[in-house]
């Protein structure tokens, strides 16, 4: 499923296409993250999103489920360069209505607690705080 924005677009993205993404993901780094994910995505596990902007990956985000009702969103990232104009607000907005498409009621994310500036998105976006430790906070959204 595509979702175009201005002759842009969010695109589940394959195995394949990981390489166009490491401007933002760290898996280039990290080959034992690396096979584990692509293994899930040829799985399907694990279904990963990419923002393309004029032919470029400038984002990225993963779905995974939990249980029936639940859907993880994770790896939420945009590259530096492409952050502040909205790109973000999308990718979330995107997987709140894939995951209501496909009958989740709940999606689910972790943020470190020193990223202060996603906190406040996610919170702006309607998420809640529902578990904090010391480093990370779990936080939720009806759908």
């Amino acid at each position: 499923m595509d979702f175009k924005i201005e002759n842009n677009g969010i695109r589940r993205i394959q195995r394949s296409e990981l390489q166009n993404c490491f401007s933002f993901w760290d898996f280039e780094n990290n080959s034992e993250k690396r096979k584990r994910i692509e293994c899930e995505i040829d799985n399907k596990i694990r279904k990963m999103y990419a923002y393309i902007l004029n032919g470029k990956y400038v984002a990225g985000m993963c779905l995974c489920p939990v249980d029936n009702k639940t859907v993880y969103l994770s790896y939420l990232v945009v590259n530096e360069e492409y952050r502040n104009q909205g790109i973000g607000t999308k990718m979330i907005n995107h997987a709140r209505q894939i995951s209501k498409n496909e009958g989740y009621s709940y999606v689910i994310l972790k943020v470190d607690n020193d990223n202060t500036e996603a906190e406040k998105l996610y919170k702006k976006l309607g998420f809640a705080e529902i578990e904090k430790s010391c480093e990370m906070t779990k936080m939720r959204i009806y759908l």
